[in-house]
């Protein structure tokens, strides 16, 4: 097996983080330290020089809702997905951890906030829908449906196409204060940073949206509010009210 299988198993982080404590000369085997991911039997004295981080933290700040097919997770923002190195501080999916006979069907951005839906192993996916509010600048159309494809090849910017099979967003303007429209996104399948996206591609790009040149702001004002999969639907109605207050900002 690979030295990374073997060490993500013992010592309870991902592959990712046993690679890069690798390449950085944290892992001994016999007492030589190990700087590539070679092939081991399993039965060498394999040690490591790390402390894995322990996180402190409360479950019940993060779950929405659990039954025997769903979980609705709030992730809120400035948060990652994933655990990057093996200091970091907690992410989505340490939380993920919690339930181990479920998985994740979307996610979100670090600065973007709401609600992350789950589905137990057992349980068949026949639909999902997700819904997110966003401050956009200018008066965005009261209308639109767009379906033009992304190109996600770039791991950072997309880049939205002039094809119209991707997948389809319902976007509408809720409200507009004379400088930032309120806009209601509805997607059932979606592309990385598809919302972000499009809104840019519209010329009308969210607030606090560096990277397709928003307005700026102390965060990205993207949250996604109303999850359904299958015949659930859930609502995250005090963290949505909380975002709404950005909204009075300007």
């Amino acid at each position: 097996m690979r030295l990374s299988v073997y060490c993500a198993e013992k010592f309870k982080i991902s592959r990712r983080q046993v690679k890069e404590a690798i390449k950085n000369g944290l892992i001994s085997i016999d007492k030589s330290i190990i700087t590539k991911d070679i092939e081991i039997t399993g039965t060498e004295n394999i040690k490591a020089d790390f402390n894995v981080k322990q996180l402190d933290y409360n479950l019940s700040d993060y779950l929405l809702y659990q039954d025997d097919n769903y979980v609705f997770l709030y992730k809120p923002p400035f948060i990652h997905s994933e655990r990057l190195h093996i200091d970091d501080d907690l992410t989505v999916s340490d939380i993920y951890k919690n339930f181990p006979e479920y998985s994740p069907l979307s996610r979100l951005d670090y600065e973007a906030d709401g609600i992350i839906g789950m589905i137990h192993k057992d349980t068949q996916l026949n639909n999902i829908s997700k819904s997110y509010y966003a401050f956009v600048n200018g008066e965005f159309p009261e209308y639109i449906k767009l379906s033009k494809k992304i190109d996600a090849d770039n791991k950072k910017k997309v880049k939205v196409l002039d094809d119209d099979t991707g997948f389809p967003a319902v976007m509408k303007r809720i409200k507009f204060n004379g400088k930032i429209s309120l806009i209601e996104v509805t997607l059932e399948k979606a592309a990385r940073h598809q919302v972000r996206a499009f809104s840019a591609y519209l010329n009308h790009s969210i607030i606090g949206d560096k990277l397709y040149n928003g307005l700026p702001f102390e965060r990205l004002c993207l949250h996604c509010f109303k999850y359904t999969i299958n015949n659930k639907t859930f609502y995250c109605q005090k963290q949505t009210e909380i975002f709404f207050q950005i909204y009075n900002q300007f």
